[in-house]
Parts: structure tokens; C-alpha cells; sequence
């Protein structure tokens, strides 16, 4: 139940996945923001359980440049062996904390390349900035 059927009726849609192309693979995203609305990525593509650091995919860092919006970092904790009975009836508590806005200065490392130069390196480097800012929350 967790994933798909759950974002959907929540309004949310996914990224297209393989087109190794940031501005295709979230389109939705940027129109999205186009017409004032909020985003929410999930940079690693996926839920994990794991307090280590995993390796971000490098969309929530083009989506900084592209649109020159703040990243709010979330961590969400309380979510193994979460089913949608067990959250509404109160077994299972979700613990969601909020960090300070990242702006793209926060997470390109001397960004010293016109941004149209950069690379899936460069934003996927930025990725795992985020996501040790992300791991400090806990």
C-alpha cells in the first residue's frame, strides 16, 4: 500500500525514471512550480530505513538551479513495517523534523561553472550534501 496508490490519491505524480535527462524526468515538477505550487522529492528515489547516508540521485540539485528555490531538508522517522491501518488507528507514530532552508550555495561546492555547465556529477555531489544535512536532523 505504501507508494503508489497512496501518492496518487494524495494528488502526487512520479518522476520518469531512465531518460538521463533532469529536465524531461521532472517535468511534472517544474510545471508544477510553474503555477506556484510546492514540490516534494524524494532524492534517493525511494524510502530507506538505514540511518547511514544513501547515495541521492541528482534531481532535488537541478531542480535548486533550475528554479533558484530553497530546499527544505525533511527527515521522516518511524516509517518500518508502516501500513495505512497502523498510522490511522495510532499504532505507529511518524516523527517528521524540518531543517533550515539549503540554498544552492548550500550545496554546490564552489560553484565556480556557469550552471548551464554543470553535469550529473555536479548535482549528484550536491545531492549528498543535502542528504548529510538531511542525516544531521535525526
Amino acid at each position: 500500500m505504501y507508494g503508489g496508490r497512496f501518492f496518487k490519491m494524495m494528488g502526487a505524480y512520479p518522476a520518469y525514471v531512465g531518460l538521463n535527462n533532469y529536465e524531461l524526468a521532472l517535468r511534472h515538477h517544474l510545471e508544477a512550480i510553474d503555477r506556484g505550487g510546492n514540490v516534494c522529492i524524494f532524492p534517493v528515489g525511494k524510502k530507506h530505513l538505514s540511518s547511514e547516508v544513501i547515495k541521492a540521485k541528482g534531481g532535488v540539485s537541478y531542480m535548486a538551479i533550475k528554479t533558484g528555490l530553497p530546499i527544505i531538508p525533511v527527515m521522516i522517522q518511524g516509517i518500518e513495517k508502516l501500513t495505512f491501518a497502523s498510522f490511522i488507528s495510532g499504532k505507529r507514530k511518524l516523527t517528521i523534523t524540518f531543517g533550515e532552508p539549503l540554498y544552492v550555495k548550500d550545496i554546490f561546492k564552489n560553484l565556480d561553472k556557469k550552471t548551464t555547465d554543470l553535469d550529473k556529477k555536479d548535482y549528484e555531489n550536491a545531492a549528498a550534501v543535502l542528504m548529510r544535512k538531511v542525516a544531521q536532523l535525526s
